[in-house]
């Protein structure tokens, strides 16, 4: 039983790196709210740059529980497609605005799915508010469609749909890392409880 728990607190290690993904996200869809589309070049320079950023967090994150998680190559894959993707926008900032939804809608559709594959591992950890992660990964997987498949309707047709499906991933990102927290804390608390 101590082995498992420690297992268990071994894979939440780290659940800030979640939140701050989260606010990173919040923080670029609100910025993409607010901006208007003729600035366009800039949000996609802001949202390259964040999406570099989350895929340093989400390998850093993959490295430190290699050990201890279920699909280290899922979080690991997850992260490096991430920064590939961040770089390749950053490289080339004159990517056109379809070309820009397709990267960022493809990228937010594998966060999506992501996300609905971790809210399942938070269901096998006894979360019983994992649904609520399920929900935001299906939302993130619905607006990032949307973006996928009307590139051509217009630039702000497009910033409001990406801006709503990162805002989706950002909340599924917080909301994971304080089930995880959570979680880990009541873990903790039966460690204790059994080495006492």
């Amino acid at each position: 039983m101590s082995n498992a728990i420690s297992a268990i607190t071994g894979t939440i290690k780290n659940w800030w790196v979640f939140l701050i993904i989260g606010i990173l996200l919040l923080i670029g869809s609100y910025y993409m709210f607010s901006t208007p589309v003729e600035s366009f070049v800039g949000l996609a320079g802001l949202f390259s740059a964040l999406i570099l950023v989350s895929g340093l967090f989400r390998i850093f994150f993959a490295l430190t529980n290699k050990d201890d998680i279920e699909n280290f190559g899922l979080y690991l894959a997850g992260g490096v497609l991430d920064v590939i993707v961040g770089f390749l926008l950053l490289k080339y900032p004159g990517i056109t605005i379809v070309l820009f939804s397709l990267f960022i809608g493809f990228w937010l559709l594998f966060r999506g799915f992501n996300v609905i594959s971790i809210s399942f591992q938070v269901k096998r950890l006894g979360d019983t508010d994992w649904f609520w992660i399920l929900l935001f990964g299906i939302l993130v997987v619905i607006f990032a469609f949307m973006a996928i498949i009307n590139p051509l309707i217009g630039a702000s047709y497009l910033v409001i749909t990406l801006a709503l499906a990162i805002m989706f991933a950002g909340i599924a990102n917080i909301f994971l890392a304080l089930r995880l927290k959570k979680v880990k804390s009541k873990v903790q608390d039966v460690k204790e409880k059994l080495t006492s």
